[in-house]
């Protein structure tokens, strides 16, 4: 071999051994940088906080009514369009100056949507499916002619319960609350609005969704322009601790954290649910002020080292 060919061969051993000692000095400090991780992980600090969930309710109003019709042809007078409550014996509206008097106290309400004498619970509760097409009340016009029977609006006896009817997300704290002895959810008819109790009438689950029957703690005249009811289902008010998502872990259907006690990591089961935002609410299992592993899914039980 010539004196070139034998620089050239101790140029790529050399290059060749400086490329592995590159490699192996390369997977060495990988090895101790995962080791450093595992034994020096991120912790953080479990803080109280209290959990409150809402859901939109969009459902159905129920009341008993009956229909007024029209004892004789004239011309139809009223003197308020708004529902309002009228007393035994107060005039409702008139067929030409003849007074037409309310039978029993009651709300009247000179308008109808066409769902009279067919909207009951029997029909609206049995099936697992949307509700009726409905539309809102159209007011009767003042000063119509009408015939004898024709029908001048709608008479809600009072006092009565105002009932509704909605779907729902079967949340784990709505359901709950669903399955208490005397069982009542909250619900408000504004964000910022107060809270009012709803009795639970009865309820059904079918899959994710539940439907609901409730008695509404309120029957305000202004109930009858319309049978759909809009609100916030509020659940859940608990307390317990949040913590970010990533401390949890499921290992055969269990949540598991990774607690620090000392300079030891030891695992504990826990009792919670996500609380969106990258979040958990853990309601049992840990304790205010805990320390815990933020990366809980790359570490085991064993030492660590805090400092």
């Amino acid at each position: 071999m010539t004196r070139r060919g034998d620089e050239f061969l101790s140029r790529l051993i050399y290059y060749v051994l400086f490329l592995l000692i590159l490699l192996a000095a390369i997977r060495i400090y990988f090895s101790w940088l995962d080791s450093y991780r595992l034994s020096h992980p991120q912790i953080i600090e479990a803080f109280a906080a209290g959990y409150v969930e809402e859901q939109p309710l969009e459902g159905i109003l129920l009341w008993d009514e009956q229909p007024v019709f029209a004892p004789q042809d004239g011309v139809f007078t009223y003197p308020s369009p708004l529902p309002r409550r009228v007393a035994k014996g107060e005039m409702l509206a008139a067929l030409d100056g003849v007074a037409i008097r309310a039978p029993y106290p009651a709300y009247f309400y000179p308008a109808l949507d066409g769902q009279e004498g067919h909207w009951f619970y029997s029909k609206l509760w049995p099936d697992f499916a949307p509700f009726p097409f409905f539309r809102p009340a159209v007011l009767l016009e003042n000063g119509t002619q009408l015939r004898k029977g024709a029908p001048i609006g709608k008479l809600v006896p009072q006092p009565q319960t105002l009932r509704c009817i909605a779907y729902l997300d079967g949340t784990p704290s709505l359901l709950r609350s669903l399955r208490m002895r005397k069982a009542a959810i909250r619900i408000k008819t504004e964000p910022e609005g107060k809270e009012r109790k709803a009795e639970v009438v009865s309820f059904k689950t079918m899959g994710q969704k539940v439907k609901v029957c409730l008695r509404l703690p309120f029957f305000p005249p202004e109930a009858l322009r319309s049978r759909s009811f809009s609100a916030r289902v509020v659940a859940g008010d608990q307390q317990g601790v949040m913590v970010p998502d990533s401390t949890v872990i499921t290992k055969d259907g269990r949540n598991v954290i990774f607690l620090l006690q000392g300079n030891r990591v030891l695992s504990r089961d826990v009792e919670g649910f996500p609380a969106g935002m990258g979040h958990f609410f853990i309601v049992r299992g840990v304790m205010p002020g805990n320390k815990l592993i933020l990366d809980a899914d790359t570490i085991q039980e064993s030492i660590v080292r805090i400092w």
